[in-house]
C-alpha cells in the first residue's frame, strides 16, 4: 500500500519521550513524544557542522568524518588529525566513509581517494584503484564489506571492484562474487544467514546464491519460480533484509510527472508487497530522497536521505517523518543525513549537513509530558498526587485538577460540572485523607473544594475564615489524620478529623506573617515550616511553641544559604534537607548546617524541589535540569537532554514519589518523570580509557607509548597531561573520576571537568598513574587503569656522574695532597742542600782558613814570607766561600726564578771574570727568554754549567773575545758559549773536575751539553736543556 507521511500519537499512551511531532491540543491531555535529539555542531568542537560518517573503534572512540577531514571523540571532547603534508599525511580533502580495516586500521574513503588510517601512528597508507576513479562522481561511489572481510567499491555506471591483498590494490579482476553481464553495481547487501549477496544495479535486483554459485534477476531465474514483482524493478539503489525477513528495496521511479524515491517493503515468501512508501523528488517544494535504511539493536528501523527521516512502526505499518516543517528544539533540523550509526551503548548517531545529533542510550526511561495550550495561557502544575486507586490527579493553575489513569491517559471527567467560581480552579496543593480517602483541594483566596475520587463529585466547597482569604499553598497530613494548612499571608490552620468539615472547624494556630511556600511534617510529629525571606521554623506537634529557628539573617541561629525556603526533605531521623536556591543539609540533633553550591559538586544555583528514593538517593530539580546526590557518597550527578529529559531545566512547583517508586517533577507546561534504578547506573562503570598524552604543548600518539611497559621521557619532558574518560557518551555527566600518581599523590583526586591530570617539573624518577571512575552508587570501575612511565636525570643527576664526582674529588684531593707532600719534600730537599753546599763549600773553606791561620800563627814570627802566603790564601778561600754563600742564596730566593734574572746575574760574573783580563763579552738574548721561568734546581745548574764554562775561559782561553748565546726554541733552552782563544784537542785533552761537573749537570737536567774546540780556532760549549 502507498504510504503518506503523518505524525502518530496513539491515545496519549505513555511510550517513553519523544520530540518527534508536537500535535496542538487542549489541556483534556497531553502530547509526548518519543525522541530527543541532541545536536553536536562546531561550537562543540566540530571542525565542521557538514558531517559525513561515523566509526567507533574497539576501545570506543567514534571517529567522524567531516568535510575538513577526520576527528576523535572521547564524549568529552573532539580531536582533529589535520594533513601536514609530510609522507603517509592524510589527504587534505573531506572524509566521506569510515570502515573497520579488521587489522587495527580504518579504511578510509575522500571522494576517490581510498586508503587505510593507522590510529595508532597517525599515518595514512594510500591504495591505488584500477580501473582510474578519478572521473567518478562522489555521490556514485560507495565501499562496503562482507563477513569475509571483502572490502567492495561500488562505483554506480562502472565495474564493481574488490580489494585485493597480494596487489594492495582495489581491482575489477578476480571478484568474488558472480555479477550480470554488462551490470553495473550501485550497491551490494550480503545475506550472511542465507550466504546470498543482492546486487543493486540501474538494470534492476539481481541474486548471487554463494551455494549454488547461480545468478537470479530480471528473466534469468534457474529455478524456475514464479517471477516476482521485484523483477521487474530498475534504478535499484538500495537494499535491506530486517531481523523479520522482510525486503526492503530502494528505487527511482523515473515516470515523468510524477518523478520519485520510493521504497518497496516486501514479503520474500510470497513476494508481495507488505507496505510502501515514496516521495517526489520536489515534495513540499523541496527535494526530497531516500538515501540509506538502518536497524537498530532493538530492531527499530530507521530510513533517512535528503530532507527524509523516517521511523517504523511495524505493527501499525506507519512511517513518522522526523524533518518537519515546523520543528521545536530537540527535533532533527537539517537537510541531508549521510549516516545513522549505534554506538556500544545504545546511543543513535546522526551524521547531517548541520552537524552530528544523538538519541542517547536508555532515553526510554525517561517520561516527558508537555501541555499544550493557547500561548497566553500557562499550565502551571503546582501539584501532583496518586490516589488510593493509582490515579494520578494533576493540580494546575487556572486549569483546575485534570485527572489521568496509572498508564496517563485521560479521563474523561469534569470534577467541576457544578463549580462555577475560577478561583476555585487555581490549585495550590493536593492532600488526600488516609482514613476516607477524600482529596483536598487548597486554591486561591483562601478557598478548599474537597473531591469524592470515587464518584468525582466535590463534596465540600469552603472558604474558612481561619485563612483570613489568603491563598492556601500547603496541606499535609499528620499521623493522627489531622490537616494542616498553610497560607499566602503566613497563617498556619489546623483542622482536627474528630471535627466535622464546615468553614468553622478551623484552627488558625500560629502567624509567621510570611508566605509559607513549604510545609512537612517529620518523622516525630514536629511541623516544618519553610517561609519567604523568614527562614525555617521547626514547630512541635501543637504548631504553638517553637522548637528551631534557621535563617541566615537572624544572628542567633545556624545560617541557611538564603532565608527562602523552598522545599523540606527529611532523609533519616536527623538529616534533613533544605532547599533555598542552593541547597543546605541540616543536622537538626546538632544544628549543624552544611551548604551545598556548584563548588561541592551542585549541578545548579537554583534547586527548586527535592524528594528522596527507596535507595536513599536525592533526586532535585533545578534550573539546570534533574540532578542526584548521594549522601552516603557525596557524589552529585546530573541527567539533561542527553539523558531524555526536555523540560528538567523549567522551574519545578510539584513533586511525588509513586507507589512504584516512580519520580515526577510538574512545572511550567510540563511533567516529567523517571524510575530512579533505571535511569541511574547501578553495574559498575566502564573501565577509564586514557585517550591522550600531552607534553607541554605537543600531543604525543599514546596507542602506541602504551604498548611499551613504560614509557620513558626525556629530563626535559618532565611536565605532561594526561586526558582520560570512560568514552560513555550516556552515562559521561554521572561517573566521578579518580586520578593519582605514584611517588607524587598519596591520595586519590578528584578530577575536574576536563578530565586531564596535570604535572609540572617532576624529579627524575619511576612513576605509575592511575585512574578510576565511580558511578552515583559508588560502583568503581572493574579495572583500575594505569600508565607506567619514567623520567630520565640530567647527566648530572644519575648515578654515575655522581660516583664521577667522588672520584674527582678525590682524584683532586691526592693531587692536592700529593703537592703538598712534593712541595714539603722540595723544602727538605733545599734545606738538605743547603746544609751538603754550607757543608761542602763553605765548611771545607772555613776548614782549610782554620788551618792556613793556625800555620800562620805558628809562622808568624819565625818565617814573615810564609806566614804572608798563608794569609794570602786565607784571604782567596774567603772570597771562594763568599761566592759560594752569594750563589746558595741566589739561587734559592723565588724572584730569581726569571730568566730575565739568571741573564743579569751572567752579567755580572761573566764582567767580574773577563773584564779584568780585557776579554770582550757579547750576549745575544732571544726575546722568549723573557717569558721562561726555572726552577731553584734548574736555575741553580744552568748557572753552575754558566760559571764554569766561564772559568775556564779566563783561566785557559787566553782569548779577546766571548761571545754567549741564550734562546728557546719549542720548549728547549739552547745556551752556546764561544771564545776566540787558543783552544785545545778534544780528543787528547784531560776533562779534569770541571768538564765532569759540567756533564753530570746537563745529564740530572735531561739535557745535553757537546765541546767543540781546535787548537788556535777557540772553544764552543753547546747546552741543550727540555723547558
Amino acid at each position: 500500500m502507498d504510504f503518506i507521511i503523518y505524525p502518530t500519537i496513539k491515545n496519549f499512551q505513555r511510550l517513553t519521550i519523544s520530540l518527534c511531532v508536537l500535535l496542538t491540543i487542549s489541556l483534556n491531555g497531553f502530547t509526548q513524544n518519543n525522541h530527543v535529539f541532541n545536536h553536536l555542531n562546531s561550537s562543540d568542537g566540530l571542525n565542521t557542522n557538514k558531517v559525513n560518517c561515523i566509526f567507533q573503534d574497539k576501545k570506543g572512540f567514534l571517529w567522524i568524518g567531516t568535510e575538513n577531514g577526520i576527528q576523535r571523540f572521547d564524549s568529552r571532547k573532539f580531536i582533529n588529525f589535520r594533513s601536514d603534508g609530510l609522507d603517509n599525511s592524510m589527504p587534505p580533502f573531506g572524509v566521506d566513509q569510515i570502515l573497520d580495516a579488521g587489522n587495527g586500521r580504518f579504511w578510509i574513503r575522500q571522494g576517490t581517494e581510498v586508503g587505510q588510517y593507522d590510529p595508532v601512528l597517525f599515518k595514512y597508507f594510500k591504495v591505488p584503484v584500477y580501473p582510474d576513479i578519478q572521473q567518478a562522481s562522489n555521490t556514485d561511489l560507495w565501499m562496503l564489506s562482507d563477513s569475509k572481510g571483502n572490502i567492495f567499491l561500488c562505483n554506480r555506471g562502472a565495474d564493481l571492484m574488490c580489494y585485493d591483498l597480494k596487489t594492495n590494490s582495489f581491482t575489477n579482476k578476480n571478484i568474488p562474487i558472480k555479477i550480470p553481464e554488462g551490470w553495473s553495481v550501485n550497491y551490494l547487501f550480503e545475506d550472511v544467514k542465507n550466504k546470498k549477496y543482492y546486487l543493486c544495479s540501474d538494470l534492476g535486483l539481481a541474486i548471487y546464491d554463494e551455494a549454488t554459485q547461480e545468478l537470479q534477476y530480471n528473466d534469468h531465474d534457474p529455478a524456475n519460480t514464479t517471477r516476482p514483482d521485484w523483477q521487474n524493478l530498475k534504478d535499484v539503489y538500495h537494499f535491506y533484509i530486517d531481523s523479520q525477513n522482510t525486503w526492503w528495496i530502494f528505487y527511482y521511479d523515473p515516470t515523468p510527472g510524477k518523478e520519485a524515491y520510493v521504497i518497496l517493503h516486501l514479503d520474500p515468501k510470497t513476494g508481495k508487497s507488505i507496505d510502501s512508501t515514496h516521495v517526489n523528488i520536489m515534495e513540499h517544494n523541496k527535494y526530497e530522497q531516500f538515501g540509506w535504511i538502518f536497524e537498530t539493536s532493538d530492531n527499530q528501523l530507521w530510513i533517512g536521505g535528503v530532507n527524509s527521516l523516517l521511523n517504523y512502526d511495524g505493527n501499525n505499518h506507519i512511517f513518522s517523518q522526523h524533518i518537519n516543517l515546523n520543528q521545536s528544539d530537540f527535533d532533527i533540523q537539517c537537510r541531508e543525513i549521510k549516516q545513522m550509526f549505534e554506538d556500544r551503548e545504545n546511543s543513535l548517531w546522526f551524521c547531517t549537513d548541520n552537524g552530528l545529533y544523538v538519541i542517547g542510550g536508555g532515553q526510554e526511561n525517561a517520561y516527558n509530558y508537555v501541555f499544550e495550550n493557547d500561548l497566553n495561557d500557562d499550565a502551571l502544575i503546582h501539584s501532583i498526587l496518586q490516589t488510593e486507586d493509582k490515579e494520578n490527579w494533576i493540580g494546575t493553575w487556572g486549569n483546575g485538577i485534570l485527572v489521568f489513569d496509572s498508564g496517563f491517559s485521560k479521563l474523561d471527567v469534569n470534577l467541576y460540572k457544578d463549580l462555577k467560581d475560577k478561583n476555585l480552579k487555581m490549585i495550590w496543593a493536593l492532600c488526600q485523607q488516609k482514613n476516607n480517602g477524600l482529596i483536598w483541594s487548597g486554591c486561591q483566596h483562601g478557598n478548599l473544594v474537597v473531591f469524592d475520587p470515587t464518584t468525582k463529585k466535590a463534596v465540600h466547597v469552603l472558604n474558612p475564615p481561619a485563612m483570613k482569604g489568603a491563598s492556601v499553598r500547603q496541606i499535609v497530613e499528620d499521623n493522627g489524620g489531622n490537616l494542616w494548612f498553610g497560607t499566602q499571608n503566613g497563617q498556619v490552620v489546623k483542622w482536627n478529623k474528630e471535627d466535622g468539615i464546615s468553614n468553622q472547624n478551623f484552627e488558625n494556630v500560629n502567624d509567621f506573617h510570611a508566605a509559607i511556600f513549604s510545609l512537612h511534617i517529620d518523622s516525630l510529629g514536629r511541623i516544618w515550616v519553610g517561609t519567604n525571606k523568614m527562614g525555617l521554623f521547626v514547630m512541635d506537634s501543637t504548631g504553638t511553641k517553637e522548637l528551631f529557628h534557621f535563617s541566615e539573617e537572624h544572628q542567633n541561629a545556624p545560617a541557611l544559604f538564603g532565608s527562602s525556603i523552598y522545599d523540606i526533605e527529611q532523609y533519616n531521623d536527623s538529616i534533613f534537607f533544605i532547599s533555598t536556591g542552593l541547597l543546605n543539609i541540616l543536622n537538626i540533633n546538632s544544628g549543624k548546617i552544611k551548604q551545598l553550591s556548584q563548588y561541592d559538586g551542585l549541578p545548579a544555583n537554583n534547586v527548586f524541589k527535592a524528594i528522596k528514593d527507596s535507595a536513599g538517593i536525592l533526586w532535585f530539580a533545578s534550573n539546570n535540569g534533574l540532578g542526584s546526590y548521594n549522601y552516603s557518597k557525596n557524589m552529585f550527578a546530573s541527567y539533561t537532554e542527553r539523558n531524555g529529559f526536555v523540560y528538567a531545566g523549567k522551574p519545578a512547583y510539584a513533586k511525588l514519589r509513586m507507589k512504584n517508586g516512580e519520580i515526577w517533577f510538574g512545572g511550567e507546561n510540563s511533567l516529567y518523570g523517571f524510575l530512579p534504578e533505571k535511569i541511574s547506573q547501578r553495574s559498575a562503570p566502564i573501565n577509564v580509557t586514557l585517550t591522550d598524552f600531552k607534553i607541554f604543548n605537543t600531543f604525543i600518539p599514546l596507542d602506541s607509548l602504551q604498548e611499551l611497559k613504560e614509557i620513558r621521557l626525556k629530563p626535559e619532558q618532565n611536565s605532561f597531561t594526561i586526558y582520560f574518560s570512560s568514552l560513555s557518551y550516556a552515562q559521561q555527566d554521572n561517573l566521578v573520576y579518580y586520578y593519582k600518581l605514584e611517588g607524587v599523590n598519596k591520595d586519590w583526586i578528584k578530577a575536574d571537568r576536563d578530565l586531564a591530570a596535570k604535572y609540572t617539573t617532576l624529579p627524575p624518577g619511576h612513576y605509575m598513574f592511575e585512574v578510576k571512575c565511580v558511578n552515583l552508587q559508588g560502583s568503581e570501575s572493574e579495572n583500575i587503569t594505569s600508565l607506567n612511565l619514567s623520567i630520565q636525570p640530567y647527566f648530572y643527576q644519575t648515578w654515575w656522574f655522581f660516583i664521577l664526582i667522588i672520584a674527582a674529588v678525590s682524584w683532586l684531593t691526592y693531587i692536592f695532597y700529593r703537592q703538598r707532600i712534593n712541595k714539603l719534600l722540595a723544602v727538605e730537599r733545599i734545606r738538605s742542600k743547603v746544609a751538603r753546599d754550607l757543608h761542602d763549600d763553605v765548611g771545607s773553606t772555613l776548614s782549610t782558613i782554620n788551618i792556613l791561620s793556625s800555620m800562620a800563627k805558628s809562622k808568624m814570627h819565625t818565617d814573615p814570607v810564609k806566614t804572608s802566603d798563608y794569609l794570602s790564601k786565607i784571604t782567596d778561600n774567603s772570597q771562594q766561600m763568599m761566592e759560594a754563600m752569594d750563589d746558595i742564596v741566589w739561587s734559592i730566593k723565588p724572584d730569581n726564578d726569571n730568566m730575565l734574572r739568571i741573564v743579569a746575574r751572567m752579567r755580572e760574573y761573566a764582567s767580574g771574570i773577563l773584564e779584568p783580563k780585557d776579554i770582550e763579552i757579547t750576549f745575544n738574548i732571544g726575546e722568549r727568554i723573557q717569558d721562561l721561568k726555572l726552577d731553584m734546581e734548574k736555575r741553580r745548574d744552568v748557572f753552575l754549567i754558566f760559571k764554569e764554562a766561564i772559568n775556564n775561559i779566563a783561566k785557559y782561553a787566553h782569548c779577546t773575545k766571548a761571545i754567549i748565546d741564550i734562546h728557546q726554541l719549542n720548549q728547549i733552552l739552547f745556551m752556546t758559549i764561544r771564545d776566540n782563544g787558543v783552544g785545545f784537542d778534544t780528543g787528547v785533552a784531560d776533562g779534569g773536575n770541571g768538564m765532569g761537573n759540567m756533564q753530570k749537570r746537563a745529564e740530572l737536567l735531561k739535557g745535553t751539553i757537546e765541546i767543540k774546540s781546535r787548537q788556535g780556532l777557540g772553544t764552543e760549549v753547546d747546552v741543550n736543556i727540555p723547558v
